[in-house]
């Protein structure tokens, strides 16, 4: 159904706010009868500790996990809620996730927690105090200094919503957050369609396009924890999808690369695959997908040797 993404600066009081919502999200399910769930993802959702944003190497593999997460979350029964600390706090994460919902054609919204620095500091030290999860100083600071605040004015931010806390860390003051619009805005906006070059303009006359879909998206999602989880991307990689194909797991040879592709390139080149074999699927009944024996497995195969002649072509530049 929708995506709300929220962001705002580090230690902003934010789970405090996400567990407003989700409440508010679940207490109205019943009104609309295509909804069945709310589903909150956050940092430690993927055993992301605060500790990995403090190396550029480890921070990286961290935001991969945590999109991933969400991209796998999103469904036209559920509500996600995006709360990745740290790892939503720059445009181009919260960019890829917009690109995602379209792609699905949900509903994204996102609200925006301003909140003072001085207040973070507060709250983190505070934390730190008594044992809980939080940040060095050095890298909250650095965190706080890379911050991009969303604004109105990038599409993917839209609609937007924003709410404050400040005061003291015993007392803070919080502006109401925006329960009304936030549900109008996830249930009744209209819904952004996907771009036009990613468009899949034929329906098959079976399911083949959303075997393509599901399963090629799966196979990313596997990379990236693979690459999560510090894995070297050359030679045979072993990716395991329990979701849709039982064991032995899918074999991905990836050829030697200097750069390994951006998740967002290769999310590019997997709405080419997508697009070509559902063509192939629609103009000719023999290769329809959904007539192999294991279909999931066969297009997997398909998409990752495919995948692994694009990569060896040099065609690609991430």
């Amino acid at each position: 159904m929708a995506l709300l993404v929220v962001t705002g600066l580090p230690c902003s009081g934010r789970s405090t706010r996400v567990k407003e919502i989700q409440s508010y999200f679940e207490s109205r399910l019943e009104s609309n009868p295509s909804l069945s769930r709310v589903c909150v993802i956050q940092d430690a959702d993927v055993h992301v500790d605060r500790h990995v944003y403090e190396s550029q190497r480890t921070e990286g593999r961290a935001r991969a996990a945590y999109l991933s997460a969400v991209r796998r979350a999103l469904s036209p029964s559920a509500i996600v809620i995006a709360d990745g600390g740290a790892g939503l706090n720059i445009k181009g994460s919260r960019y890829e996730l917009w690109c995602a919902t379209r792609e699905l054609g949900l509903r994204c919204a996102t609200l925006y927690i301003a909140c003072p620095s001085t207040l973070c500091h507060a709250w983190n030290t505070r934390r730190r105090e008594r044992g809980e999860p939080s940040y060095t100083d050095i890298c909250l600071d650095e965190l706080i200094y890379r911050f991009e605040e969303p604004t109105p004015e990038a599409r993917w931010h839209r609609p937007l919503f924003t709410t404050t806390t400040t005061g003291a860390p015993d007392a803070p003051e919080c502006l109401p957050t925006p329960l009304d619009g936030l549900w109008e805005a996830i249930t009744q906006a209209k819904v952004q369609p996907p771009k036009a070059v990613t468009l899949v303009r034929k329906k098959t006359t079976n399911n083949s396009l959303e075997l393509l879909d599901t399963v090629t998206q799966a196979v990313l999602g596997a990379i990236s924890e693979y690459r999560a989880q510090g894995g070297a991307m050359c030679g045979s990689i072993s990716l395991s999808l329990p979701q849709f194909i039982p064991p032995p797991p899918i074999v991905f040879t990836c050829p030697p690369l200097n750069t390994f592709p951006s998740p967002a390139r290769l999310q590019t080149l997997r709405r080419q695959f997508v697009r070509v074999y559902a063509g192939k699927a629609e103009y000719a009944d023999s290769l329809a997908l959904t007539s192999q024996p294991e279909p999931e497995r066969h297009i997997a195969q398909m998409f990752t040797a495919w995948l692994q002649e694009t990569l060896t072509s040099n065609k690609i530049h991430s």
